[in-house]
């Protein structure tokens, strides 16, 4: 019987098993051959089909493939099992290419930090944005080291086989597809071709989309800013590259931790044409701050949030407030903002400080701005799936997690394993309400990639990134009524809260009317639920609701069916 490569994966070596998947890597490494299910994938490598002068798997990219061969496992690191990649091999096999079922495989985007963490082995994957800390020319059978926001300690492997051999080695970040593999305890990605290497680094989401359409909203802890003694030795410099991200990112509102010196960040602001900027007024040498675009944004109100909350519990920093409306593409479109720079280390004392505050300020939005637009940013001094105190203890910011009138938009990439503050961990973070939740850019959160522009850039500026995303508001108002706007095509967006505790909601969109079936499924392909049964649904958008009590907590994939024959499909993570 064929089983999924998971099911492979998790038996004994020596087990004969039959699997089935797509071909993500044929003749480039001349074996493994490479296929992957919906879920895992595996190498299978025959030396008498695949090391001659010829190879002699007649098959394509993307073609099915079912093969029956022993589990193997190689280059371990001293005989220590798991320690090395696990494949198909052994002389009694049996295999089958159906290219009627070919299929176009999308590579995953994963982090550096998830390759060398080894949670995709097998599987076909693309890095956005990596850079290589050698220049000059790959050669074969050589090891790279290369990085991302996430991590330093990335590993690339230039495979005899490959035309790699050669190539230059890019000098700029760039786009990395390649296989997961894993050698003496270590994970690598290795390419197929010099075509695996896009010399143009990832374009989020909504990029195409002009900025004067868009609401762009930063939040960004410049270390001790302007103040002498702490943080980056070079005020001049630092004051130079902090203009310099402010006018790379070009956004609306930024709202600012750790200004240490009022004057410094007035000149700032009179510098940055077309910008206001207004300064929390409490007695901590850090305060917050906001940046805005006088174009775009008109201040109503703005001030220290006081009121049901506990100045201890926030180390003297009060939430910083601003009620503004913005004017995006002739749309007012009011906001409420919290600027937050909570309790840092990781004791249980301020841990428990954190909390507090972080319930506090839920208390007053949920009673004092129901059904309002908000925005809360800043450095949150914690992580918001766990939490930075370890110990299985949940993050201080659970409550916003776990209520599904919020999305933790940020969220995603602390799971993706992005870190906002140096290497180490994920603390800078947007939430919104769900108000704004149609308005959001799917996908474009990020930590924005300073490195590429600004040298040394966490000796010199700051050891937090900034962490931004963008709102579009082209089709809908908070102050006018929706108008409704029939989509282009079908589409499935990203569940909101992501990840959520127990209910989610999912979206999607439909060109004309369609007979829809949205169902859930565990990663092993169980169904673990059916949201829509083939049932009759107007051309718009709709949403609907999943109910995760019961389930273990873990990763789940939600697909969306119609009867024009679409089949789309998201991952969303339960965390109970």
């Amino acid at each position: 019987n064929v089983i999924s490569i998971s099911e492979a994966r998790d038996l004994p070596i020596g087990t004969q098993v039959s699997v089935g998947g797509w071909i993500t890597a044929l003749d480039e490494f001349r074996g493994p051959l490479f296929f992957e299910d919906f879920f895992a994938g595996i190498g299978w490598y025959n030396e008498g089909l695949m090391r001659g002068n010829q190879f002699f798997v007649n098959a394509s990219h993307g073609d099915s493939i079912v093969v029956t061969a022993t589990l193997k496992e190689v280059d371990t690191l001293g005989g220590q099992p798991g320690t090395g990649l696990l494949k198909l091999g052994g002389d009694r096999f049996e295999f089958e290419v159906f290219p009627e079922s070919n299929k176009d495989i999308m590579p995953i985007l994963i982090s550096v930090d998830q390759l060398s963490r080894g949670d995709f082995r097998g599987r076909l994957v693309r890095i956005n944005s990596a850079s290589f800390t050698s220049g000059g020319i790959f050669q074969a059978n050589s090891q790279y080291s290369i990085s991302d926001r996430t991590s330093s300690a990335g590993r690339f492997r230039v495979n005899q086989f490959t035309n790699l051999s050669g190539a230059s080695i890019p000098s700029q970040r760039s786009g990395l597809i390649g296989i997961v593999w894993q050698r003496n305890g270590n994970s690598e990605l290795q390419a197929r071709s010099t075509d695996d290497i896009d010399p143009v680094a990832y374009v989020y989401p909504g990029d195409d989309i002009p900025q004067e359409h868009t609401l762009d909203v930063v939040t960004w802890n410049i270390e001790w800013f302007g103040f002498d003694g702490e943080g980056p030795i070079n005020n001049e410099l630092q004051f130079q590259n902090v203009k310099t991200v402010i006018e790379t990112l070009n956004a609306d509102v930024y709202a600012f931790q750790e200004i240490a010196n009022n004057a410094v960040y007035n000149q700032l602001a009179n510098e940055l044409e077309g910008y206001t900027g207004l300064i929390a007024n409490y007695t901590q040498t850090q305060k917050t701050a906001y940046l805005y675009r006088e174009s775009t944004i008109n201040d109503l109100n703005f001030g220290l949030l006081s009121a049901g909350q506990n100045s201890f519990d926030w180390a003297g920093r009060l939430p910083f407030w601003l009620h503004y409306i913005a004017t995006i593409s002739g749309h007012e479109i009011e906001i409420h903002s919290y600027n937050l720079h909570a309790k840092a280390f990781s004791d249980p004392q301020s841990y428990n400080r954190r909390v507090n505050a972080s319930n506090q300020l839920k208390t007053f939005l949920d009673n004092n701005r129901p059904n309002a637009n908000v925005i809360v940013l800043g450095d949150y001094n914690d992580n918001v799936t766990t939490s930075t105190r370890g110990g299985g203890f949940p993050s201080p910011y659970q409550n916003f997690m776990d209520d599904p009138n919020y999305n933790v938009v940020t969220s995603s990439l602390e799971l993706a394993g992005f870190a906002s503050f140096r290497f180490s961990s994920m603390i800078d973070h947007i939430t919104f309400t769900n108000e704004l939740i149609e308005a959001h850019i799917d996908g474009a959160e990020r930590v924005d990639d300073t490195s590429t522009y600004i040298g040394n850039y966490l000796n010199t500026t700051s050891d937090h990134f900034p962490v931004l995303t963008r709102f579009y508001f082209g089709t809908t108002t908070s102050i006018d009524e929706p108008v409704v706007e029939i989509p282009n095509r079908i589409t499935l967006s990203q569940n909101y809260p992501n990840p959520f505790n127990p209910s989610t909601n999912i979206r999607f969109s439909l060109e004309t009317d369609e007979v829809v079936n949205v169902t859930v499924y565990d990663v092993m392909g169980r169904r673990v639920a059916t949201l829509v049964a083939g049932e009759h649904r107007n051309a718009g958008s709709h949403t609907v609701t999943f109910n995760a009590t019961g389930l273990a907590t873990g990763m789940y994939l939600y697909r969306l069916q119609t009867s024009s024959g679409y089949s789309l499909t998201n991952k969303m993570m339960f965390i109970k």
